[in-house]
């Protein structure tokens, strides 16, 4: 099931993305946020976009939000798209639902383009977003450091 993102789902995928913090590239985040700074982070971005949750038996398993993509006023019509799943969940098609159906959200709300930057290298998120069609545009080389080594991202475009 897809719903909205509620006040109860926030301690539960901030442990996730602090996880992501610590273990991974695919945010570039390196300090672990805090429950309030992460309910600010969701009140922020929930007046103006959609932020969703996906459920399997009750428990979320993944989440997804647009952002702006540029705070400057002629880029209203793109969205910078984040997906992140549980971290035990990976594999079982939850980025596939969601990439679905942030697209039809899209759609419905009238953006014309979505942007996801994905850390080079991170294969899965790679093939999903070319699964829905987005294309690689961009690469940019040591743009970012952490976990001692310099990671390249891409832009992919749809």
């Amino acid at each position: 099931m897809i719903r909205n993102i509620e006040e109860k789902d926030i301690p539960v995928i901030l442990n996730w993305y602090n996880w992501y913090i610590k273990n991974s590239s695919a945010t570039f985040e390196t300090e672990e946020l805090t429950l309030d700074e992460f309910k600010q982070r969701v009140s922020f971005i929930t007046e103006k976009y959609p932020w969703i949750i996906l459920e399997e038996e009750d428990k979320p398993v993944g989440y997804a939000y647009y952002s702006d993509f540029n705070s400057r006023q002629a880029y209203a019509c793109t969205v910078d798209l984040a997906i992140y799943l549980e971290p035990n969940a990976c594999h079982h098609g939850y980025g596939k639902t969601l990439m679905k159906e942030m697209i039809d959200i899209a759609r419905k709300y009238g953006y014309k383009n979505i942007v996801s930057l994905v850390t080079a290298g991170n294969i899965a998120s790679e093939k999903l977003h070319e699964r829905f069609g987005f294309i690689k545009k961009a690469t940019f080389e040591e743009i970012g450091y952490k976990h001692n080594q310099w990671l390249a991202v891409s832009y992919y475009y749809l």
